[in-house]
């Protein structure tokens, strides 16, 4: 199994290891120690590197100005390619009411979203990422097409191990879903995705399951718009304005 050890000094890294290692890349320590390794992770002022099964933590301040250099490049491309462990709450906060009269079935209702983001790593700050929603309503009158009932986009940072929590704007529907009036929109669901600081998608999903892979194609479309079931424009959908 692997064990992290903190070592002062970069030479004892090397005694430990008792044989030279020919893999990984070359460092060299401020007193002309040289060793070859693998980064693991960059934690504060420490470099956790991976030798012959183990993993040794270093204080980055051993290594030469060219190592110090490279270490935190790696830090920098490896924060933009990491996609964090994230729970991701999503609650509509929806509630219907039926109104009924002769032979018509009128309802209306209203969402207020709230989505709550758990960062679940201990050593990655979630920093300058952007949500972007989609509400997802469907059409009265043609079952399986879709409209778009509300766009929304904001900023998500959040600590190591803390919780952001966002809750949106208010948005009204009413529709009829009985002959021979077919009109409206009645809530379907959500197209949801997060992207980090520099545009790579970190996490996606969508409601109803047929869109869970079409996510970016479902947020393309503007309030209104109205598309299927695969993802593809048909039209325009009528969205109730209070």
């Amino acid at each position: 199994m692997n064990r992290t050890t903190y070592l002062p000094h970069l030479c004892a890294l090397i005694a430990a290891l008792h044989v030279p290692v020919a893999d990984g890349r070359e460092f060299k320590s401020t007193d002309g120690k040289v060793i070859n390794a693998d980064i693991v992770n960059v934690r504060g002022t420490d470099v956790v590197l991976s030798m012959a099964g183990k993993s040794f933590t270093v204080p980055i301040s051993r290594f030469s100005a060219a190592d110090q250099e490279y270490i935190a490049q790696w830090k920098a491309q490896a924060a933009e390619n990491h996609v964090p462990r994230l729970r991701v709450e999503v609650n509509s906060g929806k509630s219907d009411r039926s109104d009924k009269a002769d032979c018509f079935d009128d309802r209306k209702g209203s969402f207020e979203f709230t989505i709550k983001v758990k960062n679940e790593e201990i050593d990655f700050d979630l920093k300058g990422a952007k949500a972007y929603l989609s509400v997802i309503g469907e059409d009265a009158e043609n079952k399986g097409r879709f409209g778009v009932m509300q766009k929304s986009s904001f900023e998500v940072s959040v600590t190591p191990g803390g919780t952001f929590e966002w809750r949106g704007d208010k948005v009204s529907y009413k529709f009829d879903d009985s002959p021979p009036a077919y009109w409206g929109v009645s809530y379907a669901g959500y197209a949801l995705q997060i992207k980090n600081a520099k545009g790579k998608v970190i996490f996606e999903n969508a409601i109803p399951q047929a869109f869970e892979k079409k996510v970016e194609d479902v947020l393309k479309f503007g309030v209104s718009d109205a598309f299927d079931r695969d993802a593809k424009a048909r039209g325009k959908v009528y969205i109730y304005d209070n």
